[in-house]
């Protein structure tokens, strides 16, 4: 089953949440335990801070010390020592970081080769390189990335440094992991789904990876599937009330709305290409589970289109607060690019630009499919969530059920659509010196929507086998690159990934192998295998993955008809929704 129960209401119309805080507990403080038992070795392995962490953590220093983002002192300062080794840590330490570099796996030693370690013996290589942004007209110097997380940040690095920073990514990552757990559970009403969809995705590459580092990925993640999750409540009930011709169940109060428009708004401080997300999500607040085309004309009337507009389960409080709250962060993000830039619009002299179109594919297939970056490589249990998107598609037996599944769909595709486009085209898809799935992660969480759908509706031999088989080979690879972390980081060279030269120098019937020409590389070509051509490897597992999620998804079709007899009755009236419908007429008389 996967449609909202409305049948539970109050006094006052509003949906009896079924999922209590208690049983939140274990779901938010499991997670948060193990993210921060494993908080020191992560940190010691991956010393000094890598990729991009270093830049956000020296604007976060910037607003604490100055209170401004100018950093030139904190350059000349060398302010970034502050989160970095000693030089006498890293001469006590014999071959320091040299598996983060070299791609010698089996080193297995701690510590990141990375400019700006303090040793005056290292030449210029004791100095971090600063991400200065082009283009700005206020003299100083400036980060080219967004100011958003330095500031969420700031009050973690005062209290606790870089480590207490990480304890708040820990933290950050754990409130992910709840509204997972609740998307699934408000998918299927299935606790055993929810708990599934929210082990195999928290405990696994791209989420693992990214609860321990100072990116704008988790945050993001979490201000989309907030907002999501709150937007598409209210929608299926509109979506419900239409079909049975009752009032709107009132789903999301003020206080509600008011936190979904900080999570819209504060999306593209994070970096600005989250505009593509934000804008989208602004359209669901206000149309989502309407019927757009049949009364947008008296929208349009004089005099009527602002209150035609507030959907009638939002409160004139509640669109005011959250009106309000998107236009202070729009106006300000505005603001901040006229001051700094002279333009309203975000600054793209700072990045690398876009491929032309007819190269998208390598993006599309590259995020899915690379050996080093893509998600289907290090979590194969995603082309489960990919196959369920199809279950929105076909109608099942209830016309309001269809709706609803129809709304997420579409839904979906306009929010995560456009963003997934534009980062495929982008000419650095795979963010270079980061874990996989970097650009994905910011809408990963919508994908336990229909992850959900397929735990919960693809019940054939061949879906348990492949979600047990992928599941162990996920966990595995988490596993892998939390004991030593530096296999999750790979570099746009021609050696093959990390975690699969650790795999053959480890496993004794792969010494002889080049396990790297099994696998496809998008970024660089990767050395093959006697007699294999480069195309062999990316076209078979392309036609492999394509293959199995149709295989699965057509059993899944072949067997609905018998499996809508067993979880809805024999009978049309014995279908959740007509059951919702039921028990409200009976509750509101």
């Amino acid at each position: 089953m996967a449609w909202t129960d409305f049948s539970e209401l109050d006094a006052n119309n509003r949906i009896a949440v079924e999922v209590r805080w208690r049983e939140l507990g274990p779901v938010f403080f499991i997670p948060l335990i193990v993210f921060c038992l494993l908080t020191p070795h992560i940190v010691d392995w991956l010393n000094p801070p890598t990729g991009d962490e270093p830049f956000y953590l020296t604007t976060a220093i910037s607003l604490i010390q100055d209170h401004d983002l100018d950093e030139t002192n904190q350059y000349l300062n060398h302010d970034y020592w502050q989160f970095y080794p000693t030089c006498l840590t890293v001469i006590n330490t014999p071959q320091w970081g040299s598996s983060s570099s070299t791609g010698h796996a089996t080193d297995n030693t701690p510590g990141v080769s990375a400019p700006g370690i303090p040793c005056l013996n290292l030449g210029n290589f004791q100095y971090l390189p600063p991400h200065t942004s082009q283009g700005v007209l206020r003299p100083g110097q400036y980060t080219k990335h967004g100011v958003g997380l330095s500031f969420l940040i700031a009050p973690a690095y005062v209290i606790g440094g870089r480590i207490g920073t990480v304890f708040f990514m820990n933290f950050l990552a754990a409130l992910l992991g709840v509204n997972l757990f609740l998307l699934a559970y408000e998918t299927t009403r299935r606790r055993r789904i929810a708990w599934l969809v929210w082990a195999t995705l928290l405990f696994s590459v791209p989420f693992l990876s990214y609860a321990f580092l100072i990116f704008p990925a988790t945050p993001a993640a979490l201000c989309l599937v907030y907002a999501w999750r709150r937007l598409r409540l209210a929608s299926q009930a509109r979506i419900w009330a239409r079909e049975n011709n009752v009032l709107v169940p009132v789903v999301n109060n003020a206080l509600q709305l008011a936190l979904v428009a900080v999570c819209i708004g504060f999306l593209p401080w994070l970096h600005s290409v989250y505009l593509s997300l934000a804008l989208p999500l602004v359209l669901y607040m206000w149309l989502g589970g309407r019927d757009v085309w049949r009364n947008s004309w008296r929208w349009l009337r004089l005099g009527h289109f602002t209150f035609g507009f507030i959907a009638e389960d939002i409160s004139l409080i509640g669109f005011a607060v959250s009106f309000a709250i998107l236009t202070f962060f729009g106006g300000l993000f505005l603001l901040f690019y006229l001051y700094y830039y002279g333009t309203p619009l975000p600054n793209t002299q700072d990045h690398a630009g876009f491929t032309p179109l007819t190269w998208l594919w390598d993006g599309i297939l590259g995020f899915l499919f690379d050996q080093k970056y893509g998600l289907l490589m290090y979590a194969p249990y995603y082309l489960l969530a990919l196959a369920g998107i199809s279950l929105l598609w076909f109608k099942p037996t209830n016309q309001a059920y269809t709706a609803s599944r129809h709304s997420d769909l579409g839904w979906l595709a306009l929010v995560a659509g456009p963003y997934f486009l534009i980062m495929s085209d982008y000419n650095q898809w795979w963010g270079e010196w980061c874990p996989p799935a970097r650009y994905l992660m910011p809408i990963l969480p919508l994908l336990a929507l229909p992850f959900a759908l397929a735990l919960d509706e693809m019940r054939s031999w061949l879906a348990r086998g492949f979600y047990s088989l992928a599941a162990v080979w996920s966990f595995a690879a988490a596993i892998l690159v939390m004991y030593n972390p530096h296999l999750e980081f790979d570099w746009q060279s021609s050696n093959p990934a990390k975690i699969l030269l650790f795999l053959q120098q480890n496993v004794p019937f792969l010494h002889e192998q080049n396990v790297g020409a099994w696998f496809p590389a998008y970024v660089t070509p990767i050395q093959p295998a006697a007699g294999i051509g480069f195309w062999l490897a990316p076209l078979l597992w392309a036609i492999g993955a394509l293959g199995l999620a149709v295989a699965m998804v057509w059993q899944t079709l072949h067997q609905r008809s018998s499996l809508c007899n067993v979880w809805w009755g024999r009978h049309n009236l014995d279908t959740p929704t007509d059951l919702a419908i039921t028990q409200l007429s009976e509750h509101r008389h």
